[in-house]
């Protein structure tokens, strides 16, 4: 099992400057912990996050030695997928065969809008821009006619130093998305914020037509996390950070299983620590870690630990520490 970090920060946690360089900090911590990825996601329109995933991908590499770096997720739909394919070749080169290559369909309107691409085209541009991808990493040179995108005898230099088979993981929570894939993907990334029981009827439904075409079935979830000493110390240094992301997604429709919810209002923290966030003490972020593996056949977690608004960047890097030493060694 592998526990990566992923990173959710944007203009609304401070300076850019400074909190690119805190993200290049924790980058630098997960990678002498012993964490496995550092990986950076996007949202186009958002004070939230930023929205050049790659590029910050790109200077975590030059900082970084052993952990994967790249996306989970980048917009697929927002991209030509030759560029695409060219610059995330680029990353795995730069960083000595570490791309970890995550995308998905993206789901607010805003992201689209914001680059002029229509919202009602996402899912068909991420099918065939995927399929563009495999075609330039395997291919010397080739053609291809989709719906949405058309190349004649093209050719992405260099290819990938991990060679034609390098993994692309696609992020999902919708049965057509589910499909998409296992029918195109070497893996599935879940969405921050679904249940645990969620996620096995997911995985199940992902991992049987992952079978089907004869692909690999591997799952990815994507937690907030926050290993304390005590709960109360726990609740008094994230539970503020992590309710307000918390409910921010719920108003962004990125959680769809909380059906006696009806305003963002009504999220409580314990409705978080039931069954969808890692947190607590190492014991109990073990038992949580244990929980999403036996029900739900998790392989890998890409772990949040800081939040658009908080936690303060040393205590980040405590939490970042305090994981890597009493819980993820209970894995290896």
């Amino acid at each position: 099992m592998g526990f990566g970090v992923l990173f959710t920060q944007g203009v609304v946690s401070g300076d850019p400057h400074q909190v690119s360089r805190e993200i290049l900090e924790q980058a630098s911590a997960a990678d002498r912990l012993g964490f496995d990825a550092a990986l950076t996601t996007e949202h186009k329109y958002s004070e939230e996050y930023f929205g050049s995933p790659l590029h910050l991908a790109y200077a975590i590499a030059a900082r970084t030695e052993r952990v994967r770096v790249g996306t989970s997720i980048a917009i697929g739909p927002l991209y030509n997928p030759v560029e695409l394919a060219q610059d995330a070749a680029m990353l795995d080169q730069l960083s000595g065969g570490r791309l970890f290559l995550g995308l998905g369909a993206g789901y607010l309107e805003e992201d689209f809008s914001t680059v002029g691409i229509p919202f009602g085209e996402r899912a068909q541009r991420l099918d065939e821009g995927v399929r563009v991808i495999r075609e330039a990493w395997t291919k010397e040179r080739f053609s291809f006619a989709g719906r949405h995108y058309a190349f004649d005898e093209v050719s992405v230099i260099p290819k990938p130093r991990q060679g034609p088979g390098t993994p692309i993981h696609l992020g999902a929570w919708t049965p057509g998305g589910l499909r998409r894939a296992a029918r195109l993907g070497d893996g599935w990334i879940s969405n921050a914020l679904m249940s645990v029981d969620t996620m096995a009827q997911m995985a199940s439904a992902y991992r049987e037509e992952a079978r089907r075409h004869g692909r690999p079935g591997r799952v990815t979830a994507v937690r907030f996390c926050w290993p304390a000493l005590s709960r109360e110390e726990g609740e008094r240094d994230f539970g503020a950070t992590a309710l307000a992301m918390i409910r921010t997604l719920w108003e962004y429709g990125a959680i769809g299983d909380m059906p006696e919810v009806s305003s963002a209002a009504d999220i409580t923290l314990a409705d978080a620590v039931r069954d969808r966030i890692v947190f607590g003490t190492p014991d109990e972020c073990a038992e949580t870690v244990e929980r999403f593996r036996a029900k739900a056949g998790v392989d890998d977690f890409m772990l949040i630990f800081r939040h658009p608004t908080g936690p303060e960047q040393s205590k980040v890097l405590n939490a970042m520490e305090l994981f890597a030493s009493d819980v993820a060694g209970r894995f290896r």
